[in-house]
């Protein structure tokens, strides 16, 4: 679980069978700050109300605006806000608003709206001063992909979710192995696989030429990659560290070592499939199915570039299957097959792998 500035102590802690981050293991957070968090946490019943709240009442000489930051990506304060870019945003405003909200405090001249009497008649600070804290104009919240990255930045892994994990039931239509599986396929065997590179290491070769060694993983299990010089002229630009695609390659056993060689790869963002609705009748026709692969195969094109699946979609309803033609029916030009398709009266469809809502 990420840190909870309401819960993480110092150090990990079981929670309903779950590991709540610890503070000591958050980045920029030193020793003198997580005691300053927890003492502050102490004094008060409920915990911190608010990032305002949180900045008021502990040391912002020892919590400075980097061990902010650091929390607010890490997922800290997300029980109290879980737009973290509106955090980041608000920090700017909330920082110096509380800053000489305890200057005042030392020096008693906060104003008469900012204290309250209690049950004896004296006067003490109100606990919903916070509530009177600035805040910026109100801003969409992180994409997934940019909340994670950041997460992982100042965590050093994820602890949300994988980015890879809203992409699991579209990546086994696009490929059906997992990387903990690629040990059990024969040396040379052509595979494709959804991943994440983790590292890029560029090599030069002796005849002058740049190559790249890579940590691939898909979160079942960490591959060794290798991207040869003629492969690596082509997608250097997309092998990037966080970056998920879609790679094709073949296995290598060599010296007990299993590598995954690529020879090409494609960010999921770009990934686009064509969709084709059947009834059961129809997926039962002979005649019609043959129709539809004559069609695909008409559209393939060059096998090397054809990189576009499809996906017929049989029945309707719970019932419902979608079923991955195999890559000889995999087409190059997604618009000229639907095209095709609908001209021979088929239900056809392209869509991107990822949405972009």
């Amino acid at each position: 679980m990420p840190p909870d500035i309401n819960l993480s102590k110092k150090d990990f802690t079981p929670i309903d069978k779950q590991i709540l981050f610890g503070l000591s293991a958050v980045r920029n957070l030193g020793e003198g700050a997580i005691e300053n968090i927890l003492k502050a946490r102490e004094e008060e019943e409920g915990g911190f109300k608010s990032l305002a709240d949180f900045c008021c009442r502990v040391d912002l000489r020892s919590v400075n605006k980097r061990a902010l930051e650091t929390l607010i990506y890490a997922g800290a304060f997300d029980a109290l806000n879980a737009n973290r870019q509106q955090l980041i945003n608000d920090l700017e405003l909330v920082i110096p608003w509380a800053q000489k909200r305890t200057k005042e405090k030392e020096s008693g001249q906060l104003n008469l709206f900012d204290l309250v009497s209690d049950n004896n008649g004296e006067t003490t600070e109100s606990k919903n001063d916070f509530q009177q804290a600035p805040s910026t104009s109100p801003v969409e919240a992180y994409s997934l992909q940019d909340k994670l990255r950041l997460e992982k930045e100042h965590l050093g892994f994820y602890v949300s979710e994988h980015p890879l994990t809203a992409l699991k039931k579209a990546a086994k239509l696009l490929s059906p192995i997992n990387l903990n599986e690629i040990a059990e396929q024969k040396k040379n065997t052509k595979v494709s696989a959804v991943i994440m590179v983790n590292e890029v290491k560029q090599y030069t070769t002796k005849k002058g030429d740049p190559m790249a060694f890579l940590v691939l993983e898909d979160g079942s299990a960490q591959v060794e990659g290798v991207c040869f010089p003629e492969t690596y002229k082509k997608v250097r630009e997309v092998l990037t560290e966080d970056s998920r695609l879609i790679v094709w390659g073949k296995v290598d056993h060599r010296e007990d070592k299993i590598q995954l060689i690529v020879n090409d790869a494609e960010p999921v963002e770009t990934v686009r499939m064509v969709m084709v609705k059947l009834s059961v009748e129809q997926a039962r026709n002979r005649d019609y199915y043959s129709s539809l692969k004559r069609i695909l195969r008409d559209n393939a094109g060059d096998k090397n570039k054809s990189k576009i699946p499809v996906i017929a979609i049989i029945g309707s309803g719970e019932n419902r299957q979608l079923i991955r033609l195999g890559e000889d029916y995999w087409v190059h030009n997604d618009k000229s097959v639907v095209e095709a398709l609908r001209n021979a009266k088929f239900d056809a469809f392209p869509t991107p792998l990822v949405s972009n809502s």
